[in-house]
């Protein structure tokens, strides 16, 4: 169990559908890390859950998924 003051942080993104299956293998290397959902693969569209204080790591994981051609883009409203 996470300490109290370790906010839980859910974020949806969509993402290049091609990519899921590898980005999903990557974050899930990383041990506890983020649990990782696709909630619409038609559309590229998941969701990551994590410890905030794991978002460096999740953040960087992501940023270095543009070297494989994967982008991600933020959503809101879904």
């Amino acid at each position: 169990m996470a300490p109290k003051d370790v906010e839980e942080l859910r974020r949806r993104f969509t993402m290049n559908r091609e990519g899921i299956g590898f980005f999903k293998a990557i974050l899930e290397s990383y041990e506890d890390v983020a649990i990782f959902s696709v909630l619409d693969g038609n559309r590229g569209l998941i969701e990551i859950i994590y410890p905030s204080s794991f978002e460096d790591e999740v953040l960087s994981i992501m940023a270095d998924m543009a070297n494989y051609g994967i982008s991600f883009k933020e959503v809101q409203d879904v």
